[in-house]
């Protein structure tokens, strides 16, 4: 090999390295361990405050009651609702948002939904989830008959929803 060619090799093995220690730096700047915990979990108070993990506790109650048969929601979603550590779970949810986030992206939470546009989606995200998950749930159910009838002749396939 040339004495060019061992130089480019050089060179190219430089140029990698530095690209690489370069994208460390930029993920390593991005790392919530780095920045000052007490004001992520300062942060992550505040953005419970605005954001109320008990709403989001008693729609998802809401949401496993209506899995079940009517009669037995009402009932079903007050024992839930009381043997809940609504503390304990706020505690948490917390200390994990201190954990995941940095200072500023906790920062431009606390900004964007502090903002009328941004508690206005907030209020909007259970209808968005409903209506998209529906939609989900319809596709894993025609994959899932599709991988159990593929091949069956279409006339033999269960009729869903009259289809």
């Amino acid at each position: 090999m040339s004495n060019n060619g061992w130089a480019m090799k050089k060179i190219s093995l430089l140029f990698s390295l530095l690209l690489l220690s370069m994208m460390s730096f930029h993920v390593m700047a991005a790392d919530p361990a780095t920045d000052d915990k007490a004001e992520r979990i300062r942060l992550s108070k505040d953005l419970h405050d605005i954001r109320n993990i008990r709403e989001r506790i008693n729609a998802t109650i809401l949401d496993a009651a209506n899995a079940i048969p009517p009669a037995d929601r009402e009932d079903f979603q007050r024992y839930v609702q009381l043997k809940v550590n609504y503390d304990a779970l706020e505690e948490k949810s917390i200390q994990y948002a201190a954990e995941v986030y940095t200072v500023p992206e906790l920062k431009a939470m606390i900004a964007y939904f502090g903002s009328p546009n941004g508690q206005s989606a907030e209020a909007k995200g259970a209808t968005f989830s409903g209506k998209i998950g529906k939609d989900i749930t319809a596709e894993i159910d025609a994959a899932i008959l599709a991988a159990k009838y593929d091949g069956v002749p279409a006339e033999h396939l269960p009729k869903i929803n009259g289809k």
